[in-house]
């Protein structure tokens, strides 16, 4: 019994002394070896999303800051909505086209 109290003793004093010499290590060099970041994620393909710009697509007007930054975040959708049937009489329009030049927001000529 006792030599289980000596072989126990001694598996936690080493366990001590490991998490004592990792307190120790520099946070750079914990930073270092960590895994770099996730990449961003996609955006999410959902029309509602640019409803900032509903009135700017049916009447033609300016687009609001907000509108141009929805449409910029939305931007690698554009082909997705070209393709809804629902979608493609407003996305494909005269006055989105002339709402995503205005934001300098590429419009797509060539969806796969």
């Amino acid at each position: 019994m006792m030599k289980n109290f000596f072989g126990y003793a001694a598996a936690v004093a080493a366990m001590a002394a490991i998490s004592l010499l990792l307190a120790a290590v520099p946070p750079t060099l914990v930073k270092a070896q960590s895994p770099p970041p996730p990449p961003s994620p996609t955006p999410n393909c959902s029309v509602s999303e640019l409803s900032e710009c509903t009135i700017p697509f049916a009447f033609g007007s300016a687009p609001t800051p907000t509108c141009c930054a929805k449409l910029k975040q939305q931007q690698p959708c554009f082909c997705v909505y070209l393709k809804d049937p629902s979608l493609a009489q407003y996305v494909n329009s005269s006055n989105a086209r002339k709402i995503a030049a205005s934001c300098n927001v590429t419009y797509p000529t060539n969806c796969p």
